[in-house]
């Protein structure tokens, strides 16, 4: 009973409130994403293109035996590009928005809008560098998707690429209202193309028909999809000068 007695004191006097420990704040570990260039970051999509428009071949080779086969292929190929454009966009959300935190670029209107979680401003304080904040948004745009019209629009101009300049740049028409229509018409039917592919066999949900697809139509979707990045890629280029 006594050794019962004893044991309960023992476990009782460990629950007993010690002194605050000042000053022993451990930094904590985090791992720390790759920062690119501009130019490493375009090289990135261009030799994912490069592995989509390689299928071309394939698809070619199928086209008299295997028709259905073929059309397949080019409907994985709308998908593929739009999620390499996707990647893109989240390598430049990265790349400007850190350009604008350590003052190398001026910082966007919408800039001052970002939430920080309370962790990450711990994470903040136990930094000695910068480095922390490029961790926080690669676990930000990780699950993100800046494909729809809106979306893509509003990401670009949180991180100094103005939208309207991009697709100006990109899809040139007439005159200036006329292009950006133009331009963000394209963007968006590239993306209802793709979630249709990518999340209903290419079907229509009405019919449940499937739409037709030709190669033709691939290499237009990939040609405007090359175009978007190249905008891009020289606003940013203008502003890293």
């Amino acid at each position: 009973m006594n050794g019962l007695r004893y044991m309960v004191a023992k476990q009782f006097s460990k629950l007993s409130l010690q002194p605050r420990k000042e000053n022993e704040r451990e930094p904590r570990a985090y791992a720390i994403p790759t920062q690119f260039s501009l130019s490493e970051i375009k090289k990135h999509f261009e030799d994912s293109m490069e592995s989509i428009k390689a299928q071309y071949d394939v698809a070619d080779a199928l086209l008299e035996k295997n028709n259905s086969g073929c059309k397949t292929i080019w409907r994985s190929q709308v998908v593929l590009a739009e999620g390499v454009l996707d990647f893109y966009l989240h390598e430049m959300s990265k790349y400007c928005l850190f350009r604008m935190f350590v003052g190398e670029w001026k910082k966007s209107d919408k800039y001052a809008s970002l939430m920080i979680p309370i962790s990450k401003v711990e994470q903040a304080i136990d930094s000695a560098d910068s480095d922390w904040f490029f961790s926080y948004l690669n676990e930000r745009f990780i699950r993100a998707v800046f494909l729809s019209k809106d979306s893509m629009k509003e990401q670009l101009n949180l991180i100094s690429i103005d939208f309207n300049q991009v697709v100006l740049k990109a899809f040139p028409n007439k005159n200036k209202e006329s292009s950006i229509k133009k331009g963000s018409k394209i963007i968006e039917d590239l993306f209802i193309r793709r979630n249709a592919i990518a999340h209903q066999n290419d079907r229509s949900h009405a019919s449940a028909k499937q739409h037709d697809i030709n190669k033709k139509f691939v290499v237009t979707c990939i040609a405007n999809i090359e175009a978007i990045v190249n905008s891009i890629h020289a606003i940013a280029i203008e502003k890293d000068r």
